[in-house]
């Protein structure tokens, strides 16, 4: 992964944070994107220095096209290509399917399923152009394969699945692999909204985990690596489930 130029979005916290730290560590050079805690964004980016100079930090709203046209063009201007996109960013669902308003499903949809798809089209051109392939790797959720309750963020997740599989379809030709991760449970500060008040709930996704623990977001990022570097150069089109175990012993089909 060394000198490969990767963007992170939702790269300030949780998975991002993890995945940035990682790649800086082995060499990477690393656009970080985040949405609107700059002062956060600041202490993170000096903290993340110690491993690497080599990162862009920026603001941007990947719902908006605008900004995702610029996250695209102040990276080329930065780093000259883009190896790698990590479409990370995501927003948690507060509401089942009685209570969830068309506001909240469409909010939910257009972080977690559409923004994604556009950056990655954004991107995935700009790699054409470039004539020598790349990766992108789009954050999926055990939520995409088994119902959880909250309809946005389990229909938005699915549709990450089969939309990474469209784009691995069409872009294979140029060398630009598709693929999704999908993480079980972990505890970040998107999902504090289920566990914190929810002991009960927490202990018994663990119970029924057959490694008996939550994900560190570090394990994730070591994922994420693999994904992006050549290492997993003849995978394409796939979805990695990590969690523990957990959807084999509860399919929820």
């Amino acid at each position: 992964m060394k000198d490969k130029v990767v963007i992170v979005t939702g790269a300030t916290k949780g998975m991002g944070f993890a995945t940035a730290k990682h790649l800086l560590e082995l060499g990477s050079k690393v656009v970080l994107v985040y949405r609107s805690d700059e002062k956060t964004a600041e202490a993170v980016a000096s903290q993340l220095s110690s491993y690497s100079s080599n990162m862009l930090l920026l603001k941007a709203d990947i719902t908006n096209s605008l900004d995702r046209s610029r996250i695209l063009d102040d990276t080329v201007a930065t780093f000259g290509r883009i190896d790698v996109l990590v479409n990370n960013a995501g927003v948690a669902a507060k509401s089942g399917f009685l209570k969830t308003t068309e506001e909240e499903y469409d909010a939910i949809l257009d972080v977690n399923l559409k923004a994604p798809i556009f950056l990655a089209q954004l991107v995935a051109n700009q790699m054409i152009d470039q004539g020598d392939g790349g990766s992108i790797i789009n954050f999926s959720s055990t939520s995409g394969h088994r119902p959880t309750g909250g309809i946005s963020y389990d229909a938005a997740k699915a549709g990450v699945i089969r939309a990474s599989e469209a784009m691995a379809v069409a872009v294979g030709k140029y060398g630009i692999r598709v693929n999704t991760i999908s993480p079980g449970g972990h505890k970040t500060e998107m999902n504090r909204y289920h566990w914190e008040n929810n002991t009960e709930l927490l202990q018994n996704v663990i119970e029924a985990t057959p490694l008996k623990r939550f994900a560190d977001a570090a394990e994730i990022a070591g994922t994420v690596v693999f994904l992006a570097s050549d290492q997993s150069s003849y995978i394409t089109g796939t979805d990695i489930i990590a969690d523990g175990g957990y959807i084999c012993v509860n399919p929820g089909r």
